[in-house]
């Protein structure tokens, strides 16, 4: 009998370790396809054609049940791919990092992020960046293209560039767009060109404290004629139209929020469809509400 118990007891053992096997092994593969190389994520939308939508989500911070909850949401709603305006977690870290990717494993689609200046504070946090990153070279800001449209991300947060879109990576900017002759463009920043007086805790404090390079950038949009600029920083949701072009800050992505509802301060992300000439967006709130829509 003891011999039997032992027999028994070694076989539940076993087909205990061959679960927890199999469950690390689809942990393991819906991590490796949330985060996808670069290569294959382009692979991906090279096979779009026709009209196409994504997702737009921004200031996760590590927001936990709110965050995973909005991409329930948002997955239900089938995009072609989603874009991340920055600050994907509170302080960088491995373990942060790991944590971030598994709370984004209900994205089955190709996920770009936008660097924030929680997800980089210092050399050594750069570099864990882009190592848990995907990027197409060595800095953090690149462009892709979907059918008739052009994707630009931006860093606003270079060392002794912190704020501003200038030196070197303007210069590539203001190249990627007068070399372009897409449809539409659509840029993401993290820090807000127009952040709004009295709503949310940056106004003077993101790409406004340098009103001269703002202004700058604002002007190469419009030259360019940008569809829309998107950004974050802000925990809150905001639509401008400045000088002929849209600006959207969408912050509610899982953070704290820094205003009321009705100034926008819910947790919510956009749904974005491109369709010819027409450009149709949604804001959608965390119960599956329709907060805000427009046309272009």
């Amino acid at each position: 009998m003891p011999v039997q118990r032992e027999r028994s007891e070694i076989y539940l053992l076993t087909r205990y370790l061959v679960a927890l096997l199999i469950v690390c092994l689809t942990i393991g593969l819906s991590a490796a396809e949330t985060h996808d190389p670069l290569s294959r994520k382009l692979e991906r939308l090279s096979n779009l054609h026709g009209s196409f939508t994504f997702a737009v989500i921004g200031d996760t911070r590590s927001g936990g049940d709110d965050y995973r909850g909005l991409l329930l949401r948002l997955m239900e709603r089938s995009p072609d791919f989603v874009v991340n305006t920055g600050d994907m977690v509170n302080s960088p870290g491995k373990r942060v990092w790991a944590d971030f990717w598994e709370q984004s494993r209900p994205v089955s689609v190709p996920y770009f992020l936008t660097v924030g200046n929680h997800d980089v504070d210092d050399k050594k946090s750069e570099e864990l960046y882009k190592n848990v990153v995907d990027l197409p070279g060595n800095e953090l800001y690149y462009s892709f293209t979907v059918n008739d449209s052009l994707f630009i991300i931006l860093d606003s947060n270079i060392p002794g560039q912190d704020r501003k879109i200038t030196g070197d990576q303007y210069t590539w900017l203001e190249e990627v767009l007068s070399a372009s002759g897409h449809k539409h463009k659509f840029v993401f920043v993290h820090h807000p060109l127009y952040p709004e007086k009295g709503m949310g805790f940056h106004y003077g404090g993101s790409l406004d404290k340098y009103p001269e390079d703002r202004d700058r950038l604002a002007a190469l949009f419009k030259k360019f004629s940008v569809t829309i600029v998107f950004a974050g920083h802000e925990h809150l949701y905001l639509r401008k139209m400045v000088n002929g072009v849209m600006h959207i800050i969408t912050g509610g992505g899982g953070a704290v929020l820094y205003a009321q509802e009705e100034q926008g301060g819910y947790y919510h992300f956009l749904l974005v469809t491109v369709d010819g000439n027409k450009v149709k967006g949604e804001v959608i709130d965390i119960r599956g509400n329709v907060k805000d829509a427009f046309q272009l």
